[in-house]
């Protein structure tokens, strides 16, 4: 079963479940306030790959805003 992650548009409080693929929308209860008034958000995931070169940058001298990436 694959991890979800939510937010409730009741409470603000972001939750995670492990659940059925089948689940439908609103079938999903908060765990905080226990309203139905749920949405699945995007989430991002970590992996690691053989053969990496290192740590991913972090922000600060290198990071966004400073120019080290390219944007700015």
């Amino acid at each position: 079963m694959p991890m979800y992650e939510y937010r409730c548009d009741r409470c603000t409080q972001s939750f995670a479940l492990l659940q059925s693929v089948h689940v439908k929308p609103g079938e999903t209860i908060c765990p905080h306030c226990g309203a139905n008034k749920t949405q699945r958000l995007f989430s991002t995931f970590a992996s690691k790959v053989e053969g990496s070169a290192g740590p991913p940058p972090t922000l600060g001298s290198q990071g966004c805003g400073s120019g080290g990436c390219g944007c700015g």
